[in-house]
Formats: structure tokens, C-alpha cells, sequence
């Protein structure tokens, strides 16, 4: 598969932001960025040298189509952090991108960062994420009800 993951820019930000305000895509992630400007203050903090977050971007047959990163980084108390991809190419959904971006990427946290475990929420009716997160070794934890919806926790520990 030719998929590359690589350093997130400035323009990825904005390109990101723009193509995740699909109606379809906003029911199926649980997006906390309220606006541009928001993305890029988040941007930049994560270009710093504390940041706790990190991400990458998705590179499929060479086009730009979607993001993938780590947030709430804790080396210290937890040893855990957060993953969140999202494909925003919907033409792309259900192709194996994500599943082999996850797989790449989770080598690549567990080896950055002193961490234990991964965690992951997705809305209960986001069946492709459901499927995405069993399929790359994470474990269904619980379900719960926030704002409404119902959600699902996932974990995946440190195989390394």
C-alpha cells in the first residue's frame, strides 16, 4: 500500500479543519476544535518541546487525505495518551488506510514516548472506527453516555 506518514505543517491544519467540517464526517467524530484559529493555537503548541500532544499526517498514493495523533501524553503518572485518525477522503473509507496508519503509527508513539497504553474514544455508531480499533489490537473497555451519546472506550497496551 503506498501510504506515508509524515511531519504535520501549518497548511495541514487549515486543509484538515476545512475537509472535517463534512456533516457526515462531524456525526462520526468527536471533534473538540471549535474553529481555525483554535486548530492553529493547538498546532503550535504542539510543535513545542513539552507538547502533549503528536501527530502526523496520512499520505495515500501521494495526496494529502487525513490526520492521525496522540493527545493527553502523560509520561509520568498514567503512561498513557490518546490516538485519534480520522480519513477525511470519504472515497478512501473502508480501504485499509487507517487500519495501516494506526499500525505504523502506534510503533512509533510506544517508541517516542514512555508510555504504557493507548486509549481511544469513538461514537457506538461509528462502525468503521469500532472496526479500525479491533482490527490494530485495541480492546473494547466500556461503553457510556456523553451528551447524549453513546460512546466506546478502547485500550491497547505496550506490546513492545
Amino acid at each position: 500500500m503506498d501510504l506515508m506518514l509524515k511531519t504535520r505543517m501549518r497548511d495541514h491544519v487549515q486543509l484538515f479543519w476545512e475537509r472535517t467540517q463534512d456533516e457526515e464526517i462531524k456525526r462520526l467524530f468527536p471533534f473538540s476544535i471549535e474553529s481555525m484559529e483554535q486548530a492553529f493555537i493547538l498546532f503550535e503548541e504542539s510543535l513545542k518541546e513539552d507538547a502533549s500532544s503528536y501527530g502526523k499526517v496520512i499520505y495515500f498514493e501521494g495526496r494529502y487525505v487525513g490526520d492521525i495523533w496522540c493527545y493527553g501524553i502523560d509520561e509520568s503518572n498514567e503512561k498513557m495518551a490518546m490516538l485519534s485518525a480520522v480519513i477525511f477522503e470519504k472515497a478512501l473509507w473502508g480501504k485499509g488506510i487507517a487500519t495501516v496508519a494506526v499500525k505504523v503509527f502506534l510503533k512509533e508513539v510506544f517508541n517516542k514516548y514512555d508510555i504504557e497504553k493507548i486509549g481511544a474514544f469513538t461514537y457506538s455508531n461509528n462502525h468503521g472506527s469500532i472496526g479500525l480499533l479491533e482490527k490494530t489490537g485495541f480492546e473494547k473497555i466500556e461503553t457510556f453516555v456523553e451528551d447524549g451519546i453513546e460512546s466506546i472506550y478502547f485500550e491497547i497496551q505496550d506490546a513492545g
